[in-house]
Formats: structure tokens, C-alpha cells, sequence
């Protein structure tokens, strides 16, 4: 067993088998924005079951995700994706409803729980209320600040999954505006949201992938890892559902090195090879999200005064 966990997600099996998965300790299987997403996991049953099996045969914990913004109309569909996930051995379940989570907690209870982004888990009182219902881990919403996060994970005693490297989901609709651009653009749903689509003013910017709308610039906290170590933190994801095969293990492969180095007894030195491959792979560029209590578009060097307010509280581990 590491000393970490490194995880990402993959939406079906065309992308779980066309990717390296050799640098990760761990896979959420299922796209959480739509259920027409191409052969979504989550609506094709039979290749969940063979996903989670290929996944397990790697030596890598098998996770399933579920619906961000779940209907009345879509429980039928996840409650027999969550029966998949239990009789095919999945280590966990991501949740992002509380309905969903009353479901696994009824009727699936075997299913360990992680708690998902778009919860908006934004307080411990909250953190406490998912606790009893069987919650094993929590990404706390996107907004929150290192610091914010430790106090609360501190309080609830569960350990934190955080967003390591890659696009921060900041929205979801249940409406798609790119159906409006099929025909001018020749391209057709279900595909149509995997191409590269970025909103832009300036500086600014966000991609949209249909129903979700992600961070322009890619999260990166390569220069923080032993700042995250040092505050206990050890569950990492690196968030590529809508990125190449090759973004998925280059970059992992980069953070999977640091990592490791940042554990070692030797001082964390970067390598400007890991610079060149994360910028090659950040077409717009790279923030720290809202870490340091920034507007999500910053990035920041780990300098001490940066870094200094969330070294003070460790926090629980796995």
C-alpha cells in the first residue's frame, strides 16, 4: 500500500482502454454531467461491470462516481448501477446527492462512501450530517480555502480528497447549449461535448463540457506537495474525464515522481522535465484554484507566507 493515493476518473470503456493507468493507485468510473455522455459507465451496466473488473485486475481500486445533478427519473438507473458496483466488488462509491446517499446507505450499505465536489460540503456541521450516513472521505467544495479545509476535516475526523492538477468543476445545468450548435457545426450529441470548447474574455476563462462548466486554466499544486504532506493530507485526484490518454499518465506519471519525492527524507527539488511536460499539457494555463484564498484564477509559488496558514493543523488520514 502507498503512502498516497492517486486517483482520476474515466467516463467509459473506450477510455479506460485506451489509457495508462499504470501511475494511479485508484479509478472513478462514470461521467457525473450527463447520462448521454458517449457509452457513459453509468448508463451501459455491462461495461461497468467490465470496467470495474479490468480496473481490479490492474491492482487498482475500483471506484464508481454517480450523477452530480441527479432527477427523480435518473434513481432507477443509479440504483442498478450501484447493484453492479456492490456484486462486482467496487471499493466505493462517489456521491454528490443526498438522496443517493440515503439510497447507498439503505440499500447498498457494503458500498463505502466518498463524498463528491459538488455536495458543497462548506461546513463540519454538514461534514458531520454525510459522516452518519456512512461517509468514508470528502472533497470539500471547490471554494474552500487549504485552511478552511483542514478546520473542517479536523472537526469531522475524515480525511479529505483533494483536487491535485487539472480542470476544477465549477457548475452544472441541466440544460446543454452546445445542442444549439450541432448543425452549425456538423458535429452531433453524444460527441459533441468532448471536443475543446473554452469561454474567453481576456485572461479569462472556462471550458465547457455540455451540462458542466470546468476551469479554463489547469489546477496545479505541484510546488505544494510537501506543504500537503506536512498538513496530513494523502488522497489526490487528478481530474482528466475530458482529457487525452496522453494528458492522463503524462501528467500522472509527473505527480506520481513529485510525490514520492516529496516523501523522501531528501529535499523536494522539482525537475524542469515535470515543467515542461505540465505546461505542454495547460492550454490556457494553470492556477492554485481557490487554495490560498484567491479567486481561483491565481497561481502562486510555495513560498513560505503562502503556504504558512494550513501547515499549522494536521489533519486526519485514511
Amino acid at each position: 500500500m502507498n503512502d498516497f493515493e492517486l486517483n482520476t476518473t474515466l467516463s467509459n470503456l473506450k477510455d479506460l482502454l485506451a489509457s495508462d493507468l499504470s501511475p494511479y493507485d485508484a479509478v472513478y468510473l462514470g461521467n457525473i454531467y450527463c447520462r448521454l455522455y458517449e457509452d457513459n459507465f453509468l448508463e451501459r451496466l455491462d461495461d461497468l461491470k467490465e470496467g470495474i473488473a479490468r480496473v481490479k485486475d490492474l491492482g487498482l481500486r475500483a471506484y464508481i462516481t454517480s450523477y452530480a445533478a441527479p432527477r427523480n427519473d435518473f434513481l432507477p438507473k443509479i440504483r442498478k448501477a450501484l447493484a453492479v458496483a456492490a456484486s462486482s466488488g467496487a471499493d466505493a462509491v462517489e456521491v454528490h446527492n443526498l438522496g443517493v446517499l440515503y439510497t447507498v446507505h439503505e440499500e447498498f450499505p457494503e458500498l463505502p462512501v466518498h463524498i463528491g465536489g459538488f455536495a458543497n460540503v462548506y461546513t463540519d456541521a454538514g461534514a458531520f450530517v454525510l459522516k452518519e450516513f456512512g461517509a468514508r472521505r470528502i472533497m470539500p467544495n471547490y471554494e474552500l480555502s487549504l485552511e478552511e479545509i483542514n478546520q473542517l476535516i479536523q472537526a469531522v475526523d475524515l480525511p479529505a480528497e483533494l483536487l491535485l492538477h487539472g480542470k476544477m468543476p465549477l457548475g452544472i445545468s441541466d440544460y446543454c447549449f452546445l445542442l444549439e450548435y450541432e448543425e452549425r457545426w456538423g458535429i452531433k450529441c453524444p460527441t459533441l461535448c468532448q471536443r475543446d470548447l473554452f469561454l474567453k474574455q481576456g485572461e479569462w476563462a472556462m471550458r465547457s463540457v455540455g451540462k458542466g462548466v470546468m476551469s479554463g486554466k489547469d489546477v496545479c499544486l505541484l510546488e505544494h506537495l510537501p506543504a500537503l504532506f506536512n498538513s496530513g493530507h494523502r488522497v489526490f485526484r487528478i481530474e482528466a474525464a475530458y482529457e487525452t490518454p496522453a494528458y492522463r499518465l503524462e501528467i500522472a506519471k509527473v505527480y506520481r515522481e513529485a510525490l514520492n519525492c516529496a516523501l523522501s527524507d531528501e529535499p523536494y527539488v522539482m525537475e524542469e522535465e515535470w515543467w515542461e511536460i505540465i505546461r505542454g499539457h495547460a492550454r490556457v494555463g494553470l492556477c492554485n484554484g481557490f487554495y490560498f484564498g484567491k479567486t481561483g484564477m491565481d497561481y502562486l509559488e510555495a513560498k513560505p507566507e503562502a503556504v504558512a496558514s494550513f501547515l499549522k493543523r494536521p489533519v486526519p488520514q485514511d
